[in-house]
């Protein structure tokens, strides 16, 4: 490949990962500028946005507009928008120098696909650009979550400028070969072939967005541990679109979108935070991913249409299908993890009830785990097992801890589950594809049967992972079930002691009180801590009243069925209980 050719097949590949070469660079950024799941994903949204929009605004005046300028141009926008994002100091910084990348990657964009069709040839120019747009986007993940685990996130930008004005220099110092004239046909990419892409790359979002937050935020995966699982993608893109390229079109698109969509749905219903299984998951959604691309692509550029205007309008529709998905996954990711959150905090409440360990230190042991979640930094989700102080606490303890942080991993790698659905609807609608192709409008010759079983066991595989995660435990994992109190059974506490008989009865009365009040255990434990959300009890001292005799008779009624004391002395504890005014009540109980 000549020089100039091989530095616009370089740019085209950068242009496109740049959509998502952020993408494990998030989790960094959403802590450093202190934001929210929707503003982070703006990093992303910004840079689509411009592009599509831009890609969109060229195709209008591209006539009056030379090729070679346009790309020179397009290449000293971005890197003049990777330098600004690379320095800037703030959150809105980051975002404009993002727009101002997307401009100049939409310019170079436009023009490097004629540009390379005149140093390689009409066909070859094609497949080159083509191919550096699916290979980039896919790639981008893992080659950002390299530089931010080497360096720093902001290196992701500052790489970039050295290869834009390298790319740069070529084309100022090579002579372009004489480009060949625009055909006159018809506008040259077909409605189909631009909403598929639109569906095909709405649904990317969740492999390359969710699937990055799901292993650097939850699973506290190093961005370059990160990256490597991140690579299951391309690898599936690059393999699948080869072994299947003869296949029939229309085979090909649906086959190739339920792979992608049943990739989707493997990291949905995944039954542990294991890094197998989620590449397992990704590597169907990117064989998925290249198989749908290449028919795609050869059909937005189809080899007698304006390659200005089609190559604009892939553009455009690969870059709108990403802000779609981000649109609608990013604010329901952003539900669904507040849910979560809380969810977790009635597990660990309930984790730390269930631990065979006296009040006192469980007292102790939730504010040590409290303190540790106020004191997380933004962005990101503490490793107690870690943060918490378990030397002079002893093994059982540590294993409580051990257990709380593992449960916390895996309620809130359930609460990814909606988007990962939602992101997998999406991308189901690229199926619609296939109807326009079934009559092999793309001029395939013959084809082997092969590629055809490839793809048949490629759909197969998407349905036996889901099958497997389920039977390994999916459809349970990070659920956790709060307890009844008034179906709880005495609390087998064991030891003799008075410790031990406090421990008992402590139990009783909390499942006495919550009963009365109608809530989980877990749950009035929180409210009656203050905390705000996850309960509402107005306490008068009607209801205060109410909550202590109940509190009291459960306690007495367990101490009873138990055998732990003598009934007359339950007898007449219960007589004192119900003549008793309540201050008399907390006082004796040291509440007063």
């Amino acid at each position: 490949m000549k020089t100039p050719a091989a530095a616009l097949t370089g740019v085209v590949a950068l242009a496109f990962a740049d959509a998502s070469i952020v993408a494990l660079a998030l989790p960094a950024i959403y802590a450093r500028f202190d934001t929210t799941i929707v503003g982070v994903s703006w990093v992303l949204t910004g840079y689509a946005v411009a592009v599509a929009a831009v890609a969109v605004a060229l195709l209008a005046v591209r006539r009056w507009l030379p090729t070679r300028p346009l790309t020179m141009a397009g290449l000293a926008l971005f890197a003049a928008g990777s330098t600004w994002c690379g320095a800037t100091g703030s959150l809105a910084g980051l975002f404009a120098g993002r727009v101002v990348q997307g401009i100049g990657a939409a310019a170079l964009l436009a023009g490097a696909l004629e540009l390379l069709s005149a140093h390689t040839g009409r066909e070859r120019g094609r497949h080159l650009w083509s191919g550096a747009a699916t290979a980039g986007l896919a790639v981008g993940p893992a080659l950002g979550g390299a530089l931010t685990e080497a360096f720093d996130w902001r290196v992701i930008f500052i790489a970039q400028v050295p290869v834009a004005l390298l790319a740069l220099a070529v084309l100022a110092l090579s002579p372009t070969p004489a480009l060949e004239p625009e055909p006159d046909g018809p506008a040259a990419n077909p409605l189909w072939a631009t909403a598929g892409y639109v569906t095909l790359f709405a649904g990317l979002v969740g492999a390359l967005f969710l699937g990055v937050l799901l292993l650097v935020e939850v699973w506290r995966l190093n961005p370059l541990a990160a990256a490597f699982v991140m690579m299951a993608l391309p690898a599936g893109t690059i393999l699948a679109g080869r072994l299947t390229a003869t296949a029939a079109p229309a085979v090909r698109v649906a086959g190739g979108t339920l792979a992608f969509c049943a990739g989707l749905l493997g990291l949905a219903f995944l039954p542990a935070a294991s890094v197998p299984w989620a590449a397992a998951a990704l590597f169907l959604c990117g064989a998925g991913l290249g198989v749908v691309a290449r028919v795609l692509s050869a059909a937005a550029v189809p080899a007698a249409a304006p390659l200005v205007r089609s190559g604009g309008s892939v553009v455009a529709a690969k870059h709108a299908g990403l802000v779609l998905g981000l649109v609608v996954i990013a604010p329901l990711l952003a539900g669904s993890l507040t849910d979560g959150g809380q969810q977790a905090v009635v597990t660990g409440t309930g984790v730390l009830l269930d631990a065979r360990m006296p009040v006192q230190e469980k007292l102790s042991l939730a504010l040590s785990v409290r303190d540790t979640f106020a004191e997380a930094p933004r962005g990101g989700v503490p490793d107690l097992a870690a943060a918490v102080d378990t030397t002079d606490r002893g093994a059982a303890t540590t294993a409580v801890v051990e257990e709380v942080d593992h449960r916390l991993s895996a309620v809130l790698t359930r609460a990814f589950r909606p988007a990962f659905l939602a992101a997998a609807g999406l991308a189901l609608l690229t199926i619609l594809a296939a109807f326009a192709v079934r009559k092999n409008p793309i001029g395939y010759g013959q084809r082997p049967t092969a590629p055809a079983a490839i793809l048949a066991v490629l759909v197969l595989a998407g349905p036996a992972l889901v099958a497997a995660e389920v039977a390994a435990g999916a459809r349970d994992y990070g659920r956790y079930q709060e307890t009844d109190p008034c179906t709880a059974p005495p609390d087998p506490y064991p030891g003799n002691g008075v410790d031990a008989l406090v421990q008992r009865v402590a139990y009783g009365a909390l499942h006495g009180a919550a009963c009365e009040l109608g809530l989980s255990r877990e749950r009035f434990l929180l409210a009656l801590a203050g905390q705000p959300g996850f309960a509402n009890v107005d306490w008068d001292p009607p209801t205060v009243e109410r909550t202590v005799r109940a509190a009291a008779n459960k306690a007495l009624d367990d101490i009873e069925q138990r055998g732990d004391l003598p009934a007359w002395t339950i007898s007449l504890v219960r007589a004192a209980v119900r003549s008793m005014p309540l201050e008399e009540i907390l006082r004796a109980v040291g509440l007063r």
